[in-house]
């Protein structure tokens, strides 16, 4: 854990600093000091979950956590650029997976990193948006012809109209594979209805379904 490099973007984070949160991660790219994944799991990822607001009114803490997340969802962009080089190198899988979020989840940065990982592990990988209607991913399957479709759910109350895609995927698409990652599969129990086929929750998760799809 780079200990040093997170205590000084939180930093800049609590204080919402965004340009020097934004020149500072960038740095730590190109001067290589943290690689793509280890920005993404060691900083960008742990800054949002351990979110804490220190002032009364919830309103504002709404605000204040939307904006950090504006923040990290910049520097993801910024960082498109290096995924782009990286994957030049990369050996390709010639797997095709259209990421997403489901209807009402708004949640989208864990759908974003989930999307660079599949590409720096060699996978055709498109992000198609958060809170995606029902119809709209079965549109995207139809018109990109995937071969997995990965789905991040942050918040419980969306497992019922994941559940509800999810079956339709199956119904109306059988041979395609069913990814599902993020805070609302935490518990055990969340996965008892749900159709799937892959469980995702980190990165070596995604480091063995290359393993298993390996070309």
């Amino acid at each position: 854990m780079h200990l040093k490099a997170y205590n000084q973007f939180l930093e800049y984070l609590k204080k919402e600093q965004k340009d020097q949160a934004v020149i500072y991660a960038m740095s730590l790219l190109e001067e290589k000091k943290l690689t793509i994944e280890e920005l993404y799991q060691e900083l960008l990822a742990p800054s949002l979950t351990t979110f804490e607001c220190d002032v009364e009114d919830q309103e504002v803490c709404i605000w204040k956590e939307h904006f950090r997340t504006s923040i990290i969802r910049t520097i993801l962009e910024s960082c498109y650029l290096y995924i782009i080089k990286r994957v030049e190198d990369v050996k390709k899988t010639e797997k095709k997976i259209v990421v997403f979020t489901p209807s009402f989840e708004y949640h989208e940065i864990g759908a974003i990193m989930v999307s660079h990982f599949l590409l720096l592990e060699g996978f055709d990988a498109s992000y198609i948006g958060a809170n995606t209607p029902k119809d709209d991913i079965l549109s995207a399957i139809k018109a990109y012809h995937p071969d997995f479709v990965a789905m991040s759910v942050t918040n419980p109350y969306n497992l019922v109209i994941t559940k509800q895609i999810n079956d339709e995927i199956k119904k109306q698409y059988p041979d395609v594979k069913i990814i599902i990652g993020g805070q609302a599969f935490v518990h055990q129990n969340a996965l008892e209805s749900i159709k799937y086929d892959y469980l995702l929750q980190t990165l070596d998760d995604i480091k063995n379904l290359r393993k298993e799809v390996q070309v």
